[in-house]
């Protein structure tokens, strides 16, 4: 209304809608003002909304655990439980109560750990002198560490002149047999050298099983130089990995050398004649010799798992010879079955049947004896 004369009034002209205003018009990125619905455009931008927060990406890598990490030998505190998922730890009051930072001494930290704790842990590991030689396998259990320092010069030395003579003859041989080969005799050779690697298996199944359950290391001769071995073996069954191609295979030489003496004497004194007639035999023989002599090294290479050449892998894969994964069934304690370490082709015939148990049965009852004792006696020794 007009203050006080109407005649002056001029009334106002007709408000015109303004367009709102591009976003040309503003700073860049912001959002184009809009006027209020219902009120008069003056030229003035409205308020901008808020932005909305930022959103960072999530931090690679593993989440961080929603409880404090422990060290592995250090003592919990006085009624915390120790949970698959959680740890509930108590208030902790003074600076008295809380639990030191760094590790303890094997010791203290076994009389501080609750019972259940404590009860879970095994006993070789609760001993006061944990590099005593406590542990149940391995190079630093007792028993393998004596009966490692058990081998000689004295031994080393047989060792080298049964390898010498051993691959001496074995050369020779299989010269003088390639020269009485004939054509005629190939169905002859061929079932001829599979039976020789059917009879090492099992003669190696034998010679295994006899050492691994009886006798003893403080047999007389035989004791330090054939059975030691094979009771560090179940102690420490990588032991075998570490030793040179000396170590591993000197005895299978020394039980080859008179097969192989007679061989050679028979390709020295026999006419050739009774050798042509006689060369079938001969491949069966020299095929069970050359697997014999080669045993322990094709046992060697089922503990071997890294740096084996592709031909040794490609034999374990086919079960040519004794695969890794087969060998394992013999080393779940307390070793009493699939002795045979050539091939392995008998050791789920002769399980079958319960051939070793048979025989074990009738000695013990015949003398008395209980199969493995020296065996378990040796595992068990901690000091």
């Amino acid at each position: 209304m007009c203050p006080r004369d109407a005649s002056r009034c001029v009334p106002a002209p007709p408000a015109t809608p303004l367009a709102a205003p591009s976003a040309s018009s503003h700073w860049p990125g912001d959002r184009a003002a809009v006027p209020t619905t219902g009120a008069r455009w003056r030229g003035r931008v409205q308020p901008r909304p808020p932005s909305p927060p930022l959103l960072l990406p999530a931090p690679r890598g593993p989440a961080r655990p929603h409880f404090p990490m422990l060290p592995r030998a250090a003592a919990l505190p006085p009624g915390a439980s120790v949970g698959p998922r959680r740890l509930s730890t108590p208030p902790i009051g003074t600076e008295e109560e809380q639990p030191p930072r760094g590790p303890e001494p094997r010791g203290r930290a076994m009389e501080s750990l609750p019972p259940r704790e404590e009860a879970a842990v095994p006993a070789g590991e609760a001993s006061e002198e944990p590099d005593s030689g406590s542990r149940r396998w391995g190079a630093q259990h007792a028993g393998a560490r004596e009966l490692a320092e058990l081998y000689s010069p004295g031994k080393r030395l047989q060792e080298w002149i049964s390898v010498i003579l051993c691959f001496s003859l074995i050369c020779f041989n299989f010269y003088n047999l390639l020269f009485y080969l004939r054509l005629e005799h190939t169905p002859s050779i061929i079932v001829g050298i599979f039976a020789g690697v059917i009879t090492a298996d099992f003669l190696s199944g034998l010679f295994h099983w006899g050492a691994d359950t009886w006798g003893s290391v403080e047999l007389p001769i035989v004791g330090k130089a054939f059975i030691r071995p094979f009771r560090e073996h179940h102690i420490d069954p990588t032991a075998i990995t570490r030793h040179d191609f000396i170590e591993t295979n000197g005895d299978n030489c020394f039980m080859t050398l008179v097969p192989l003496a007679n061989m050679a004497y028979k390709f020295v004194s026999f006419s050739p004649e009774a050798l042509y007639e006689t060369c079938p035999w001969e491949c069966y023989v020299f095929a069970l010799i050359i697997f014999i002599t080669m045993t322990n090294q094709i046992h060697k290479w089922s503990h071997t798992y890294f740096g084996l050449p592709r031909w040794v892998i490609f034999l374990q894969d086919w079960h040519v010879i004794l695969p890794r994964k087969h060998h394992r069934i013999h080393h779940v304690s307390p070793h009493e079955t699939y002795f045979c370490i050539t091939t392995g082709w008998l050791n789920y015939p002769l399980e079958k049947i319960g051939f070793w148990r048979c025989l074990e049965n009738m000695i013990q009852g015949l003398t008395g004896e209980k199969p493995r004792a020296d065996d378990m006696k040796w595992a068990q020794k901690i000091k």
